[in-house]
């Protein structure tokens, strides 16, 4: 079988060539940028990013307050219990830990709207 030519390092600006064996598409020069866990090290531990043990007793009023039901879905009339504590503003464009602030989500409702806060950039669910 043929091998497969390298292709453009995923690195903006750099001129290096990954095969497809490589890093998920980044060259040996820039491995580090490939992966889930080396963005999360740079982002620092949770205590670091503000999800300490001030956030985890915050948790558990609003899971309680929401009796750990998805708030997205109970506004459409459907009852289904959630395990998340969101900001309805992330915290990322202003939003604020405030107990107005939070609500319960499924995993499958805080997956949607994170997914459509990372691509649109805000916070409306």
């Amino acid at each position: 079988m043929p091998i497969r030519p390298g292709k453009a390092c995923r690195k903006t600006g750099c001129p290096n060539i990954a095969t497809h064996t490589q890093h998920q598409g980044y060259c040996e020069q820039h491995k580090d940028s490939a992966g889930w866990y080396a963005n999360e090290k740079a982002k620092g531990n949770r205590h670091q990013r503000g999800y300490g043990k001030d956030w985890q007793q915050l948790r558990e009023i609003v899971l309680q307050r929401d009796k750990a039901i998805c708030q997205a879905h109970k506004r459409q009339g459907q009852i289904v219990s959630g395990n998340h504590v969101d900001h309805i503003k992330p915290k990322s464009m202003g939003g604020t830990d405030s107990l107005t602030n939070l609500e319960v989500l499924c995993s499958r409702c805080h997956n949607e709207k994170t997914a459509n806060e990372r691509t649109r950039g805000t916070g409306v669910f």
